[in-house]
């Protein structure tokens, strides 16, 4: 796959250049980013929340957030509403019940003191509206993610010693029943919308419906459902039980209702911790990522002058990435900061596509995974056209995938119409995908790029770094590529890792960062801080990239994921994971090696109706004398990893191998299928980014088999 064209080199412009020489033997040149017009970055400093009143106090009626459910719209709020209900929910966090206390803690940040306010909860309107509130009145929120377990937040909790907690409905019965755990916890305040029943007589006026964009939150009789019935009586059954553990239970929307007598006052000091967002990543216990105003300011006001925001219509936004996860904070940030049109999604998954299709985004952001399942969808439905249909669109797909952008390409497609057929399947007004959160395979990126004739423009950032910190410009077409810096001030270097020299044509490390990006440090972790930072203070990230000539990025590997075999040679098990991922019928692939290992084993979870589907086609099912249906009846693991299917696999991963140049090294030996689900509950990230060290270990039985059989082999020899 080509990185980079020198022939594009005029279109794309410089992203970076190099400003001081290496300080030692093992680093490169260090580098600060230009922007398109190859103009050093430059902005002042203001704080966001100032910003967002300021930009849309001309779009008093628009609509701000359309909150879905099931599918259809049921709450509207206009960004007149958003603020004000900001300002009043300051208040109540300034004033209610002494307001929220401020707290000394050993931490050097914020001199030590927080006032903090929690938000454990999924997408909403609400949500959004607190963590405003929360910029209105310096307090500094701290964020959880609804699917982190409730151990996980119960030694949050304990740990930041938080007394006040933005929670949805159906968190609160689990937590609860820890409470005698949870010593500091006083206020929990709901984040539903709690619908009021319908008058009991005809006489009293209806004054509109909130759920449907008017001020009154009574539901007409026809409205209310048996949903909002059992959803009021859960309230009023926790009510009662957090009242006798000593707790308070608000609702959101009663709070929002008396605006402030003064206007709060926000700390816009450019060091204060706005925010303390808690990631889990892909091993280990959450840890609270700090995050200023000074570097949510750098991150949001470059991206809006970004090209890529700047030469597609941003007019609205889907909402649908956990908002406890900073790509999607960000995103909902920048479309505050723009005045754009928020869509919450339904958070049904069910719901999920129709959501999308419905939205009429023009400019969708998302992991890999969204992408990875939108392409597995879109071709399992090519598979199903008739035989000649299906060989006519394969083949034009196929001319235009070496030709993208170019006139040839967009010539079939003006004649065809296939993408514009696909792409109307999933959203006719796209025309721009922005990947960030890991690294997409470059045959899904290609491929997709062509069946929905759109742009695809890949980012990199981390929690760390406030999320995107390097993105491609809009007229980068090239694959595999994470673009260059989006912050002003923002330097970066790499140092040498294992095989990869920083000194090489072109430059492969470590990546290291310095930007007004950068976190303050983890909350209450100042040994952890203090490891992550180089003595001359870079962010050491433990991901491993390739500079190339014009000072963008290629992503390579995870430190981490660098691993040594037996006969010396290393293997790349993050790029190994991206490439057998793209077989239709895997989910997750999760490659593992060490030195005593010839070859290098997976674990592959497996959608069990595509794998049918693919067994059915090649005739593996025919030649065993079963149906689909007959294999996928009471199919377990045991059953899965019959000799038969697991040699199947491992051939249409040979396959996928040899269209690669990588070295034998590479083909993976022994594999383990499961057709358990895996989640947030068991070996994913909020992120859908895979937990290894949870892999590892609940498959530790084949690892240990494979580990015995390499040691027996060594034995015989």
């Amino acid at each position: 796959m080509q990185l980079y064209n020198a022939q594009e080199h005029e279109k794309v412009g410089v992203y970076a250049k190099v400003t001081t020489k290496p300080c030692t033997e093992q680093e490169s040149n260090e580098y600060i980013g230009k922007d398109y017009n190859n103009n050093t970055l430059d902005y002042k400093y203001d704080h966001l929340y100032s910003l967002i009143q300021e930009n849309n106090k001309s779009r008093g009626d628009k609509h701000a957030i359309i909150e879905l459910e099931d599918g259809e719209p049921r709450y509207y709020c206009t960004y007149k509403e958003l603020l004000k209900k900001a300002l009043c929910f300051s208040n109540v966090l300034n004033n209610a019940n002494g307001g929220v206390p401020a707290k000394k803690y050993k931490e050097e940040q914020n001199n030590g003191t927080f006032r903090l306010l929690g938000i454990y909860g999924s997408n909403s309107a609400n949500w959004i509206t607190a963590d405003l509130a929360c910029m209105a009145s310096g307090i500094t929120s701290l964020v959880m993610h609804s699917k982190f377990s409730v151990p996980e937040v119960v030694d949050i909790l304990n740990e930041s010693k938080l007394e006040w907690l933005c929670i949805d409905l159906n968190l609160v019965k689990d937590l609860l029943s820890h409470k005698d755990k949870l010593p500091h916890l006083k206020h929990l305040i709901l984040l539903d919308h709690f619908p009021k029943p319908p008058a009991k007589t005809n006489e009293k006026k209806r004054q509109g419906n909130n759920m449907r964009g008017g001020k009154s939150e009574e539901k007409s009789k026809e409205d209310f459902t048996e949903k909002d019935k059992e959803k009021l009586k859960e309230l009023m059954k926790l009510k009662v039980e957090a009242k006798k553990l000593g707790l308070t239970i608000s609702e959101f929307d009663n709070l929002t209702k008396t605006p402030p007598k003064t206007p709060p006052k926000p700390n816009t000091s450019p060091k204060f911790v706005t925010t303390i967002v808690y990631t889990s990543g892909t091993s280990g216990r959450p840890k609270g990522v700090m995050l200023t105003n000074s570097s949510v300011y750098y991150t949001i006001v470059p991206l809006s002058k970004h090209t890529v925001f700047n030469s597609f219509d941003t007019g609205n936004h889907i909402s649908y990435l956990p908002l406890s996860h900073v790509f999607e904070r960000v995103a909902v940030y920048l479309s505050l900061y723009l005045g754009t049109e928020i869509k919450v999604w339904s958070k049904d998954l069910s719901y999920f596509a129709h959501d999308l299709h419905a939205s009429r985004v023009n400019v969708i952001g998302g992991v890999p995974k969204v992408f990875n399942r939108i392409y597995s969808n879109i071709m399992v439905e090519i598979e199903k056209l008739p035989k000649m249909k299906r060989f006519i669109v394969k083949k034009i797909i196929s001319m235009r995938k070496s030709n993208h952008n170019g006139k040839f390409s967009k010539f079939l497609e003006s004649v065809t119409h296939i993408s514009e057929k696909i792409r109307d399947k999933v959203n006719p007004n796209l025309s721009v995908i922005v990947c960030g959160g890991g690294k997409i395979s470059p045959t899904v990126e290609n491929e997709l790029c062509v069946l929905l004739d759109v742009n695809l423009y890949q980012g990199y950032g981390l929690t760390e770094t406030s999320g995107p910190l390097f993105l491609q410009n809009s007229k980068d077409y090239s694959v595999n590529n994470l673009g260059g810096p989006v912050s002003p001030n923002t330097f970066f270097k790499l140092v040498t890792w294992e095989t990869y020299n920083s000194k090489g044509k072109p430059p492969k490390g470590e990546l290291l960062l310095k930007s007004e990006q950068l976190f303050a440090g983890y909350f209450l972790r100042k040994e952890e801080t203090e490891k992550s930072f180089t003595k001359d203070g870079f962010y050491k990230t433990g991901d491993v990239v390739q500079v190339n000539p014009n000072g963008s990025l290629t992503f390579l590997d995870r430190s981490k994921g660098l691993v040594k075999l037996s006969q010396g040679e290393y293997i790349e098990t993050e790029m190994l994971n991206n490439l057998y991922s793209e077989l239709l019928f895997v989910n997750y692939c999760v490659v593992y090696g060490e030195d005593s290992f010839d070859g290098p084993l997976a674990i592959i979870s497996v959608d069990k109706d595509i794998l049918a589907k693919c067994l059915a086609d090649d005739n593996i099912l025919k030649k065993l004398g079963i149906t689909e249906k007959q294999f996928l009846e009471e199919l377990n693991d045991e059953k899965l990893n019959q000799d038969v299917y697991v040699d199947y696999v491992k051939q249409k991963m040979l396959e996928l191998y040899k269209k690669t140049n990588l070295n034998r090294y590479n083909i993976i030996s022994h594999v383990y299928l499961t057709c358990k689900v895996w989640d947030t509950t068991n070996y994913l990230t909020p992120t859908f980014k895979v937990r290894r060290f949870n892999v590892f270990r609940d498959f530790s039985f084949f690892i240990d088999k494979i580990r015995e059989y390499y040691k027996s082999k060594l034995v015989s020899k």
